[in-house]
C-alpha cells in the first residue's frame, strides 16, 4: 500500500499530514507535480484534488520570497473552502494564505494583501481586479492552479483565467483539475497549457452511487418529494433545483410539512450562506434545498441522498450533484425527477454517461 512518504514528500511535510493514506488522485498526481510538470487531470468530487495539487509544489514555497503559488477556483465557498484546507497545513510551516473573492468592496481586502502573502487562493474575477490595481503582484509565483476548471469556465471566467495566466512567467507549472473535460477546458488546454500530462483518475460516476429516476408532472413534484422522505430513513439529503425561485419555493414548502430544511442560493449574502452550510454540516437540519451553487467543490460529509427536483440544465451538472453523495467510496442514492419537457434532455445524460438508470414507480 503506497502511503504519502513513498510519493517522494519532504520530512516537514510529511510532518504536517494529518491523513494517513493518499487518496488515487494524489497517488497519481503529486509525483508528476514533484517533477514539475504541466498536468491536467480529471477526478471525480471529493477525490482529494486539493491535496493533489498543493502538496506536490509546496516543499518549492521559500517564506523569504512574496506570492509563489496562486490557485483560481469558480466560487466564494470554494475559495473559503480551499483556502482552510490549505491553512491546516501551512500554518503549522510557517508559511500564508490568503483569499479574495467578490461579493464586497475592494478596499475589503486591505488586510489580506497588505500581508506577506506565499499562497492566494480567489476567484478569477476579484484576482484580475487586484492584478490591474497592482496589489497583487505574480512575478514570483511558481505555480498557477486552476480548480473545478470547467464550471469556472462555464461561469464567465474563461477570458480572466486567460489573462492571468499571460501576467505570469511563461515558465510557470500550470496544474489544471476538473471533474469533467468540456469544450471550453479542452479549448483553454490546447491553446494556453503548453506541453502536459493528462491523468484521469477513477469513474466519472463512482459505481458505489445507487442511481434511479420516476416519470412525473410538474404539479406532483412536491408530493413526491413527502412521499420520499417520509418513506426513507435518511442522515441528510441535497435537493438541487434550477431556479433561485423554485429553490426557496420547495424550501418553504418542506418546512411547512414539518421538515427541516433551508434553501441555499446567490440570493442569500455570504455570511448567510456561509451560515447556513455549517448547519447542514453539524446536521442541524436535515434538508438543504439548493440551485448548482453546492453542486461542485463543496465538501459536505455524510449526505446520504441526492434528489434532481429538475433535471439539470447541462449534462455534467448532473455528475457534479450526485457526486455529493457516496464519497470516499460510501454509498449513496441518487434520485432524479423527470417531466415529459425533460425526457430528451436527461435521455441524452444518460447516453452521454454510459448509464442505465432504473425507473422506479411511487
Amino acid at each position: 500500500m503506497t502511503g504519502f512518504a513513498d510519493l517522494g514528500l519532504k520530512k516537514n511535510i510529511l510532518a504536517s499530514i494529518s491523513f494517513k493514506e493518499p487518496s488515487d488522485a494524489q497517488k497519481a498526481v503529486i509525483p508528476l507535480a514533484l517533477k514539475k510538470k504541466n498536468i491536467v487531470f480529471t477526478s471525480r468530487t471529493g477525490s482529494g484534488k486539493t491535496l493533489a495539487y498543493f502538496l506536490g509544489y509546496l516543499s518549492r514555497v521559500n517564506t523569504k520570497l512574496g506570492l509563489q503559488m496562486l490557485v483560481l477556483v469558480p466560487t466564494r465557498e470554494l475559495a473559503i473552502q480551499v483556502s482552510k484546507e490549505l491553512k491546516k497545513i501551512c500554518d503549522k510551516l510557517s508559511i500564508n494564505v490568503g483569499v479574495l473573492f467578490g461579493g464586497r468592496e475592494m478596499s475589503g481586502d486591505y488586510r489580506t494583501v497588505n500581508k506577506k502573502l506565499h499562497i492566494l487562493v480567489g476567484t478569477p474575477g476579484r484576482i484580475t481586479d487586484h492584478i490591474n490595481a497592482k496589489t497583487v503582484k505574480l512575478g514570483e509565483v511558481g505555480l498557477l492552479v486552476f480548480d473545478e476548471s470547467d464550471q469556472m469556465f462555464d461561469q464567465g471566467f474563461f477570458d480572466s483565467c486567460v489573462y492571468i495566466r499571460s501576467r505570469v512567467s511563461k515558465d510557470v507549472q500550470l496544474i489544471l483539475s476538473s471533474a469533467t473535460m468540456t469544450k471550453k477546458v479542452n479549448n483553454f488546454t490546447d491553446k494556453h497549457m503548453g506541453d502536459y500530462e493528462l491523468v484521469r483518475v477513477g469513474d466519472t460516476i463512482p459505481k458505489n452511487i445507487v442511481q434511479e429516476k420516476t416519470f412525473c408532472k410538474k404539479n406532483e413534484k412536491n408530493d413526491l418529494l413527502l412521499k420520499l422522505f417520509t418513506s426513507c430513513k435518511f442522515s441528510s439529503a441535497m435537493v438541487f433545483c434550477n431556479t433561485k425561485v423554485k429553490c426557496s419555493s420547495v424550501a418553504s414548502f418542506l418546512a411547512d410539512n414539518k421538515f427541516k430544511a433551508k434553501a441555499l442560493s446567490s440570493d442569500l449574502e455570504q455570511k448567510e450562506r456561509e451560515a447556513t452550510l455549517s448547519l447542514f454540516r453539524a446536521k442541524k437540519f436535515k434538508i438543504l434545498v439548493t440551485t448548482d451553487i453546492a453542486a461542485r467543490g463543496i465538501h459536505i460529509e455524510k449526505v446520504g441522498m441526492i434528489v434532481n427536483y429538475d433535471v439539470p440544465n447541462r449534462d455534467e451538472f448532473y455528475v457534479h450533484r450526485i457526486g455529493r453523495t457516496g464519497r470516499k467510496d460510501k454509498k449513496g442514492y441518487a434520485l432524479t425527477l423527470i417531466c415529459p419537457e425533460d425526457v430528451e434532455r436527461f435521455d441524452r445524460i444518460e447516453e452521454d454517461y454510459e448509464l442505465n438508470i432504473a425507473e422506479i414507480d411511487f
